[in-house]
């Protein structure tokens, strides 16, 4: 999720209902094989007759896997880092989230910048 989520924030996760979820959320869920995962949610989906998660990272090039109803834990309500609370209804954060979700390209170039920075780490 960087660089919305970055490495050392504490994150706040509260239960949901499903109906709260709004496009551009940002949701804790379980994947099918344990892990947990925080990325924004995208829209709903339909799948074997359920509706189901579409999910996708800020930096990510594609969505994850749909997730189903029951693998959803909570949903975020703000960022401590460096001392300083993000919360996650203020008005860069939102717009942020909009912008991510609308314009693909946006992931496109952050994949591009975290992958040159990987290389020059390595």
């Amino acid at each position: 999720m960087y660089p919305f989520i970055r490495k050392g924030d504490i994150c706040r996760f509260v239960s949901t209902e499903a109906a709260n979820i709004k496009k551009g959320d940002i949701i804790l869920f379980r994947t099918p094989h344990g892990g947990l995962v925080a990325h924004r949610f995208c829209r709903w989906v339909t799948r074997d007759r359920q509706q189901q998660y579409l999910c996708k990272g800020d930096s990510n090039l594609a969505h994850d896997e749909a997730i189903a109803l029951d693998q959803m834990i909570g949903k975020m309500t703000w960022i401590l880092r460096n001392g300083r609370t993000i919360y996650v209804k203020d008005l860069a954060a939102y717009v942020w989230g909009q912008m991510v979700i609308a314009f693909p390209t946006i992931s496109r170039l952050l994949r591009v910048y975290l992958n040159r920075r990987e290389s020059k780490q390595a």
